[in-house]
């Protein structure tokens, strides 16, 4: 519940920042910097993120699969950034 709530915030946060409605993709990579500072997000085209990891190699976020999730529920949302977050941690 209060990841639920956590995303909301960031996202009317990120809304009163800027004219338009945050796209996935900026929702997507504000996660991903909150969670792991050191990794740098880029977006080479709309729809996917390049996440460089010090010390690992690059991966590729497939932001719409996120997105599918994310339109049908908080849970499944969570469910689906969480699976992304636990993906792009790689070796401890």
């Amino acid at each position: 519940m209060l990841r639920a709530v956590c995303c909301c915030c960031v996202g009317l946060w990120l809304a009163a920042c800027s004219p338009s409605p945050p796209s996935w993709d900026t929702l997507v990579s504000s996660k991903i910097s909150e969670h792991y500072p050191g990794y740098r997000v880029l977006a080479p085209q709309a729809g996917q993120l390049l996440v460089q990891r010090p010390g690992q190699i690059d991966k590729v976020v497939d932001v719409a699969d996120i997105a599918k999730f994310c339109q049908r529920g908080p849970a499944d949302c969570n469910y689906a950034l969480d699976q992304m977050l636990l993906e792009l941690r790689g070796a401890q």
